[in-house]
């Protein structure tokens, strides 16, 4: 009877083949990012110029009479002195502008993995069960396991 408990169990008991394949994905990609840089910077310069002027006019009037200025003798005329001060500020903008181009790289990599699994029965250990009627029939029959 024993020797029927262990044929049976190494019948009904048996593997199925079962394939796995992984699959190992690599994914590298380079960015470039631009970066444009604009700097700006304004100067004003200022310049005060103080200009003196004397003007000194002499126009004559009649021709017949004379007229002596610093010991120089003058005919008709008429004197016109001015004395004009010139504070003018001249400003004066400047406007420097830097620009910059900046460039960088970024390197990134992506690892997948992908695993499938194809699992298959092999149906060949239920062939083996009908075998058991047959034992049976013959064990019934003749009587050879005792």
């Amino acid at each position: 009877m024993k020797a029927i408990y262990i044929l049976v169990s190494l019948v009904l008991f048996s593997c199925g083949s079962r394939k796995v394949a992984i699959q190992e994905i690599k994914k590298d990609s380079l960015k470039q990012i631009e970066t444009k840089i604009v700097t700006k910077e304004e100067t004003n310069i200022a310049i005060k110029n103080d200009i003196y002027t004397d003007e000194f006019t002499i126009t004559p009037l009649d021709t017949l009479k004379d007229i002596v200025v610093n010991g120089i003798t003058y005919k008709n005329v008429i004197l016109r002195y001015k004395k004009v001060k010139d504070n003018s500020l001249h400003i004066e903008k400047k406007i420097v502008s830097k620009n910059e181009l900046k460039k960088e790289l970024i390197k990134t990599s992506v690892k997948e993995f992908k695993k499938d699994i194809d699992r298959k029965q092999n149906y060949w250990n239920y062939l083996w069960l009908l075998l058991i009627p047959v034992v049976y029939y013959l064990y019934k029959r003749f009587r050879f396991f005792m």
